[in-house]
Order: C-alpha cells, then sequence, then structure tokens
C-alpha cells in the first residue's frame, strides 16, 4: 500500500484549516501533517515534516507568496497547492512566479481540493478555470519592450523596488525589507511605473521578468 500523501494547511482562520483538516481526514490516501497561520511558521513547519503538499492561502500574516517562496526554496520537494478567495492579477502571476504549482478558489468543492492535492503531489498544475483564464491573460496583457533606455530612468531605490515587486511583495514588506517608510514604496512604486509607462503591477512584475532585472 502506498503511504498516504502528507498535507500541510497554512491559513490564518482557525476555522477555514479545520474545515479542510476535516474533510480531508476522511481521505484515506491524504493525512494532515501540520498547519501554520503565516508565511513564516508554514516555511518553518515545512523545514520541519517535508510534506508532500501545502495547501496555501495568499492572504495571512507575511503573504501567500511570500510563504510560497520560502516553502520552494527550503523545501523544494514540497509542491505549493494555493487556496484562496483572492484573484487580483497581479497575486496569480507572482504566486505562480514564486513557485506555486497549482491555484485553486475557495468555492472548489471538496472531492476537486482531494484531487488537485492527489495531482499536486504527482507534479500536475491544477488551476481553477477562472484562474487559468485571468492566468493567460495576465501574461498575455500588452508589456512594454524592456528597453535598457527606459530602465536607465529609474533611480537605485526604484530598480530595488521593481526588483522587489517582481518577486509579488507588498508595500509594507518592501519597506520592512528595504527599511524605509510604506509611503515612500509608494512614491517609489508610482515613480516605477510612470518612469517605465506600465499601468499596474502586474505589467511592471512581467516587465522586469522580461527586462532581466529579475532571472
Amino acid at each position: 500500500m502506498n503511504q498516504p500523501i502528507r498535507v500541510i494547511i497554512a491559513d490564518d482562520h482557525v476555522l477555514v484549516r479545520q474545515g479542510i483538516r476535516a474533510f480531508l481526514d476522511t481521505c484515506d490516501d491524504l493525512t494532515i501533517v501540520g498547519e501554520a497561520d503565516s508565511a513564516e511558521t508554514a516555511a518553518a513547519v515545512c523545514r520541519e515534516l517535508s510534506p508532500d503538499v501545502a495547501l496555501i492561502d495568499l492572504v495571512m500574516p507575511g503573504g501567500g507568496v511570500e510563504a510560497t517562496r520560502l516553502i520552494r526554496t527550503s523545501c523544494p520537494s514540497t509542491q505549493v497547492l494555493i487556496l484562496t478567495s483572492y484573484e487580483d492579477d497581479a497575486q496569480i502571476v507572482h504566486a505562480v512566479q514564486a513557485g506555486a504549482l497549482s491555484y485553486l478558489l475557495k468555492d472548489t468543492d471538496a472531492d476537486s481540493l482531494a484531487d488537485a492535492v492527489r495531482r499536486t503531489a504527482r507534479g500536475e498544475a491544477i488551476l481553477h478555470p477562472r484562474i487559468a483564464t485571468r492566468l493567460v491573460q495576465a501574461v498575455r496583457a500588452p508589456a512594454a519592450d524592456p528597453a535598457p533606455s527606459a530602465l536607465d530612468r529609474l533611480s537605485l531605490r526604484e530598480r530595488e523596488v521593481l526588483e522587489l515587486m517582481a518577486d509579488g511583495l507588498s508595500n509594507l514588506i518592501i519597506a520592512t525589507r528595504m527599511g524605509i517608510g510604506e509611503k515612500t514604496v509608494k512614491t517609489h512604486v508610482s515613480n516605477v511605473l510612470a518612469k517605465l509607462e506600465l499601468q499596474d503591477r502586474t505589467q511592471a512584475a512581467v516587465y522586469a521578468w522580461r527586462a532581466g532585472v529579475k532571472r
């Protein structure tokens, strides 16, 4: 008999974690080995337990994108399945760029969630139909050519902010990383978008990757 697929649940809402656990515990081939309520604790639990799949919510302390990045860096054998109600295009792109393999919304039925966990553990990418559409649209959205002259318009600070934006980090986390105020970060973000003639953070992230700012 094959070993059960080992899963952790990372969500800052206790009732959500309990609900997911209650269902997945009824599946003989799945076992919940740990829980977390923030990006840091999710990464720590994965380092300690090396689960097959980490179910990650996007909106929790530290952020689901950061949790995904930390998990994939420190525990590459763990596949990340984003399970969230969040449909923001930028966050979808950032989560995938950070290493998430699958992305489901919380309106997914229980049986579909269990099947997605199994398939994610096998290395198959599972995307909610709406997310698949939005991801394709975001990636296909027009973006300015990554001309070096455009990047030259940015100050060193603004380039650093652009790199962190490409990592999917929020203004608050960027501010903490750089040791500056959140309002200052907002100003830098506005300057980056204006100087590169971009409309939003999603285009900025795509631009950064295409221009080689992020690899």
